[in-house]
């Protein structure tokens, strides 16, 4: 541009002419713009990084502030359960005439063979649950029961796959070692009618669903806890039970 003062030509955003020093009106006014636009995106940005901060810690709180009050509800319902659980109210604290008859029905539900129900009456109504310190002179049975309802369960859901025609379980290493708990852990009750009953039940299950001989089963027995059993010369017995219960059932 030309200085208006004595003609020279310079560039358009310098504040004074460079030859004779006339003030340039022009990019003086630009200046000030940009001076004064500055300033109000520097006051805008703060207030904005001020207002988000706030935001972020408004919400922050109140996160933190449910998480907690959560735990302090969790907190007084299992304070409250346990009061209850163990308190002299309770119903598993059975004592005097109730628990009397319990014992009744406990040893007519295992008289009756019905042993799922005589261990959910004991373990439902005894403050120890699976130590029955309520009825010690039947502990050994429904620790028992207990061993035995893992294996059933098992056998229950492998039977349910494969009528739904899937590729059901056979003999896993799961249901061995519930398997072996059952016939290792229970030694000293072997003389209770109630243990020979079960252990007749599990060998059922071996021998007709899956599948093991008389003779295996004896040497399944005969096993400590935690030993390899082998069938067929492998220890990979799950591959050996599917497929003699592939042949059996025509799966």
């Amino acid at each position: 541009m030309k200085c208006t003062n004595c003609g020279a030509e310079f560039a358009s955003d310098q504040l004074r002419c460079p030859y004779c020093g006339t003030v340039n009106e022009t990019a003086l006014k630009l200046a000030k713009e940009l001076q004064t636009y500055d300033a109000a995106y520097e006051q805008k940005r703060d207030e904005l990084l001020e207002t988000g901060s706030s935001q972020v810690l408004k919400h922050l709180t109140i996160k933190l502030g449910i998480v907690f009050l959560a735990i302090i509800l969790f907190s007084f319902g299992f304070i409250t359960f346990y009061q209850y659980r163990f308190g002299p109210r309770s119903s598993y604290q059975v004592t005097g005439p109730r628990l009397e008859k319990n014992k009744e029905m406990l040893s007519r539900y295992l008289n009756e063979k019905q042993y799922i129900r005589a261990y959910l009456l004991a373990s439902n109504t005894d403050p120890t649950g699976e130590l029955f310190k309520n009825y010690p002179e039947y502990s050994q049975d429904l620790n028992d029961i207990y061993s035995y309802s893992l294996v059933l369960t098992s056998v229950l859901q492998s039977m349910e796959a494969m009528d739904a025609g899937n590729n059901y379980p056979s003999l896993r290493d799961t249901e061995l070692t519930s398997i072996q708990i059952f016939y290792d852990f229970g030694a000293d009750n072997e003389n209770s009618a109630v243990r020979q009953d079960l252990i007749r039940e599990v060998d059922g299950y071996l021998k007709n669903y899956y599948r093991l001989t008389e003779e295996e089963i004896e040497t399944l027995k005969g096993l400590e806890y935690g030993d390899q059993f082998v069938l067929d010369g492998s220890i990979d017995v799950e591959a050996v039970t599917k497929e003699r219960m592939e042949e059996y059932f025509g799966k």
